[in-house]
């Protein structure tokens, strides 16, 4: 006799008892305006700051009242409350999960909607508008957003002799200056390094676009024995061989965490990192009042196409699937993408927005000195978005094991490179064969969806968001 499925009984009860939270208490206030619940895992600064745009549109109106609540681990937990049948109305998401929850069909298709307010992809930069597609529909809105960077630290520079206004223009330069900067103790450990493409490591698995190639092609499949990687494991296993893999080992061990003053960029021990337009906050936070540092475009390969990467990350948000109040929900989207919402939000976060143009207002007043510099990165067209991955939880957790492997030399470059194509093509392809089977229901009901709501009129929209 086979057993019982009881994992699957309780992933579905527990589902149905935490997608519950979403509509506890009663659905209209006091006086009468109808209640929308947004989901996001933001604390601190961020929490303050979505709920003070929150604020400023609930005192706009008496229609809505928008109610914000704090989720954990979010992406997990919107798609257990909508197999459940009971999702919040709206939801903060990060814009790599867009491809598992649209395949899952556990959000709203946006076309009909957008199209009706007249919202187009023209008033956004199109890598942040992209990220928000899949499968030739939008999914989300994008609205707070960041672009990775090189930041540097200009007083080691200057240390050893070079221009602090001048940083490496290609890959092979950098690496020139990271054996300058490098520094040994007596016993041969190190005690101060260049670069070091595991710190802080949020973005291992993207090393080979500046190699002029992705991971990821939609018609060619996953890229991982194609010439890009082959350059980027190069390029990463020259650390082993050039710093000796327990010395790497011992000498990231001995970093402090990010968010504190013993973070290693903070206190010199690595000199450059690729990081957000957040760091800034950071560093006025944790490092010393006299840390100088630059910014400039992390630089590509003498050989690749274009002269840098990026890699954009955005905040978006989305209409989960079953939703009570998708047009209710729209609406206070429709606010949120607008200028004056947008540029408070991202002031708040000290963040950009993925609006093509920004206020002299916003240039002025935001506390980031380098502004200027994350502003035309975003708008290069050398920045983009991770790959839209149906699977991208596990091409994520393996790529970072390969670099890791790599770059410590615990693994032939070829053989790590070989396995993870097979591994990541397999998953790949079973979720190709999974969408072929589903294809054309799933698009039918979003062309109705979409069809529902562009023949209908809603006083909640406004022609013009700015």
């Amino acid at each position: 006799m086979p057993r019982p499925k009881a994992p699957i009984l309780l992933i579905v009860s527990f589902s149905l008892l935490l997608a519950g939270c979403a509509r506890v208490g009663k659905e209209y206030t006091d006086d009468g305006r109808l209640i929308v619940t947004l989901w996001t895992s933001w604390a601190g600064t961020e929490r303050a700051g979505i709920d003070a745009v929150i604020n400023d549109y609930n005192t706009s109106q008496d229609k809505i009242f928008v109610r914000s609540l704090n989720v954990t681990d979010p992406q997990t937990k919107i798609m257990l409350a909508t197999a459940g049948g009971n999702p919040p109305d709206l939801a903060i998401m990060s814009n790599q999960f867009i491809a598992a929850y649209a395949e899952n069909n556990a959000l709203t298709p946006l076309d009909g909607l957008a199209k009706r307010a007249g919202i187009t992809a023209e008033r956004f930069v199109p890598t942040m508008w992209n990220t928000c597609t899949y499968r030739g529909r939008l999914w989300a809105m994008p609205f707070t957003c960041s672009v990775t960077a090189m930041h540097y630290n200009k007083k080691i520079f200057r240390e050893i002799g070079l221009d602090p206004e001048s940083p490496p223009k290609t890959l092979e330069e950098l690496e020139r200056v990271n054996d300058m900067i490098t520094r040994f103790r007596e016993d041969g450990a190190i005690e101060r390094i260049g670069h070091m493409p595991l710190e802080p490591g949020y973005w291992r698995p993207e090393w080979s676009n500046w190699f002029g190639q992705g991971s990821y092609d939609e018609d060619a499949g996953m890229l991982f024995e194609e010439p890009g990687w082959a350059a980027a494991s190069d390029w990463l296993s020259s650390y082993n061989e050039r710093f000796g893999s327990d010395r790497l080992i011992k000498f990231r061990s001995g970093l402090g965490r990010f968010a504190s003053p013993q973070n290693g960029f903070f206190v010199g021990k690595v000199s450059m990192v690729l990081q957000g337009i957040w760091m800034d906050a950071f560093i006025n936070t944790f490092a010393s009042y006299d840390f100088e540092y630059g910014v400039a475009p992390f630089p590509a390969s003498k050989d690749s196409p274009q002269p840098y990467f990026a890699i954009a990350d955005v905040d978006t948000i989305v209409i989960p699937q079953g939703a009570d109040h998708v047009e209710e929900s729209f609406a206070f989207l429709l606010y949120l993408i607008s200028r004056p919402a947008m540029e408070k939000l991202a002031l708040a976060h000290g963040k950009m927005t993925s609006l093509k143009d920004v206020s002299p207002k916003f240039r002025e007043t935001h506390p980031h000195p380098h502004l200027d510099v994350f502003l035309e990165i975003a708008n290069s067209g050398y920045a983009k978005s991770r790959p839209q991955l149906a699977h991208f939880q596990t091409y994520f957790t393996d790529t970072n094991e390969m670099v890791n492997s790599i770059t410590y030399g615990l693994m032939d470059k070829e053989r790590a490179l070989s396995r993870l194509q097979i591994k990541q093509q397999k998953e790949l392809e079973a979720k190709r064969r999974r969408w072929n089977r589903v294809k054309e229901s799933r698009e039918k009901g979003w062309n109705e969806v979409d069809a529902y709501y562009l023949s209908r009129s809603s006083s909640n929209e406004v022609a013009e968001a700015d």
